[in-house]
């Protein structure tokens, strides 16, 4: 289980040759980026993970490294470093790490502490990182997936192909970790010293299967140059302002800043076509939502949706039974149910869902809903997505639940694009409905396994995450490419 995964080994022993005017002789894990030690900053991703065992292979002054660690981790020394390659310094951890459940990476790359929880999180045990935002080069490992999982993993894959360029960050699971370094082993002892360890992923691919996890839009730097250097510093340095959380949101007195110099813009008084007349129906919570925008915890989308959406929501339930529809809460907003008994601060949308074999009055719903002033955002097979008429930032956004191979999916389209989103759940997520009390009184119905749908989507989904693009942001995503 990956609950339980504690170990990961750190391949440290190659001397940077295309970083010797930065690194000045030191290996490359003990530069300074962003003002701290590379090293530091990757112990600081395994712990935020809960990964306390780790097997650091050193190879290029391991003296300096052994020196810094002090006793903190393992080290494991390749004293052949000049003349092998990482190949090499993996196959010196199996003593520690062969037969159970571990990852690994190299020591220029660090990692957004968010980023290496949610790849230690994701449920499956073998898992490559997947950064699907990088543009497609031909000098660099890309990944091709066949129904989810990782079938070629190679410099050759072509962009027609690739779902995404590898992220350099693998996860081990203990049933194929064991054959794993027996073939690390056969390839070293065939002469293969200067090769990686990637040679050795066929058997991941067919053992439990080799997964991508993706990126999802959360950060991570590679060092082999200097250029990579400065890039890594800058983006180190705007991550670190940002906060590892989704950037906060600006105090009042900082949003306002610039405008208190120019009175005749009522900049300060935008809050007003946000609350309307709700001010009235609901003052009392619409003060408390007041108070928060004003001390900058919401943004101007997350007041509209936390002061307009349990209307909004009451329309949709209320025209749904008129036409015989019984939507049910999805992704952030039956998180947000579940976790708090209201809306995530700052979404925007308001996420439900339809069974496929219960569609018959979506289009009675849709042509009533039009006719109250909302407009259609999207529409396609698997999806049906509405804007409100005065609140144009606010969505409602229904997708239909259907049956792709053996499970329940999710499936979004990519827009005059090739590519097809499926958002893989177990039978029994949808083996029926119940109904709660969500925000602002509003009767809502929920899957009947809330739990396992968020399980299957946002893993450890009990504690608050970073934000992550909503496209690759669920661990249960198939990318499907079309011929």
């Amino acid at each position: 289980m990956t609950a339980a995964l504690r170990k990961a080994v750190l391949l440290a022993a190659g001397s940077g040759t295309r970083l010797e005017q930065v690194t000045q002789g030191l290996p490359k894990c003990l530069l300074l980026v962003g003002g701290r030690l590379l090293l530091e900053r990757q112990l600081e991703a395994f712990a935020a993970a809960g990964i306390d065992d780790i097997t650091v292979v050193a190879g290029y002054r391991a003296d300096r490294v052994i020196e810094h660690l002090a006793g903190r981790c393992r080290v494991v020394v390749n004293d052949r470093f000049a003349t092998t390659n990482s190949i090499v310094s993996l196959e010196l951890a199996a003593p520690h790490v062969a037969g159970d459940a571990f990852v690994f990476q190299n020591a220029d790359v660090v990692y957004e502490p968010a980023l290496m929880q949610r790849f230690v999180t994701a449920p499956r045990p073998n898992a490559c990182l997947v950064d699907p935002y990088l543009p497609w080069s031909a000098d660099e490992y890309d990944v091709a997936t066949h129904e989810g999982r990782i079938v070629r993993y190679a410099r050759n894959v072509p962009a027609s192909e690739s779902v995404g360029r590898s992220g350099q960050l693998m996860k081990i699971g203990a049933a194929d970790s064991a054959a794993f370094f027996a073939r690390l082993r056969e390839l070293v002892s065939a002469d293969g010293v200067g090769g990686f360890p990637n040679q050795a992923y066929d058997v991941l691919m067919q053992g439990e299967g080799l997964w991508p996890v993706y990126t999802a839009g959360l950060r991570w730097w590679e060092i082999d140059t200097a250029d990579d250097y400065d890039r890594a510093n800058r983006g180190i340095a705007l991550a670190e302002v940002e906060g590892s959380e989704a950037a906060p949101v600006p105090s009042v007195r900082s949003r306002l800043g610039s405008f208190l110099r120019v009175p005749r813009v009522p900049h300060r008084l935008r809050w007003v076509p946000l609350v309307g007349r709700e001010a009235l129906r609901s003052p009392r919570r619409t003060l408390g939502h007041l108070s928060d925008f004003r001390r900058g915890v919401l943004t101007d989308q997350g007041l509209d949706l936390r002061v307009n959406g349990p209307r909004i929501l009451r329309q949709v339930y209320h025209e749904a039974a008129r036409h015989r529809l019984r939507p049910m809460l999805l992704w952030g907003t039956l998180l947000g149910c579940i976790r708090q008994g209201e809306f995530i601060r700052n979404d925007r949308d308001i996420d439900l869902g339809l069974m496929e074999g219960d569609c018959d009055g979506l289009a009675g719903f849709k042509a009533a809903m039009m006719a109250r002033g909302y407009r259609v955002r999207i529409e396609s097979p698997y999806k049906l997505s509405l804007v409100h008429p005065v609140h144009p930032g606010l969505f409602i956004d229904i997708d239909i639940v259907h049956r792709y191979r053996d499970a329940w999916a999710v499936t979004h389209l990519e827009p005059h694009g090739r590519r097809q989103y499926h958002y893989l759940f177990p039978d029994a997520v949808f083996a029926g409905t119940r109904a709660v009390r969500f925000e602002g009184g509003v009767e809502v119905l929920l899957p009947a396994d809330p739990d396992g749908f968020l399980t299957a989507a946002y893993s450890d989904w009990r504690t608050p995450r970073a934000k992550v693009h909503f496209l690759y942001g669920p661990h249960n995503l198939e990318v499907q490419i079309s011929a």
